[in-house]
């Protein structure tokens, strides 16, 4: 016969150390604050500028150049079917994104309706 039981509430804050064999502690609120202080002093810088981040790629094209790139792959788009959206060839916009080709206010104003944004985010 079994026998049904209370489960403990447990009021606190949940701290999941580990990945691969993680471990979970329960923590009364005001101990938790000072983990956290605690751990403060161990924290590492996890992210860094883009432009850091993105320098390879900075060297082979220009900012504009890779935001119009990144636009059109996260809206899943060939540069043909960009091109044909603007008004503009295929080239034009393959150029735009290796950087051979500014992009001139007109063409940024168009890219900015396109993809919902301010013009100047390209220039």
């Amino acid at each position: 016969m079994s026998v049904s039981m209370k489960k403990r509430r447990m009021n606190g804050v949940k701290i999941q150390v580990g990945e691969k064999k993680s471990r979970l502690f329960i923590v009364p609120k005001e101990e938790a604050k000072g983990i956290v202080q605690i751990l403060k002093k161990y924290e590492i810088e996890t992210s860094i500028p883009w432009r850091e981040a993105l320098k390879d790629d900075l060297k082979k094209s220009s900012e504009g150049g890779l935001l119009v790139k990144s636009e059109r792959t996260m809206a899943k788009m060939t540069q043909t079917e960009l091109g044909k959206k603007i008004g503009v060839a295929q080239n034009v916009i393959s150029e735009i994104e290796s950087g051979d080709r500014p992009i001139g206010k007109k063409m940024a104003q168009r890219l900015a309706k396109f993809f919902k944004t301010d013009y100047r985010v390209f220039l």
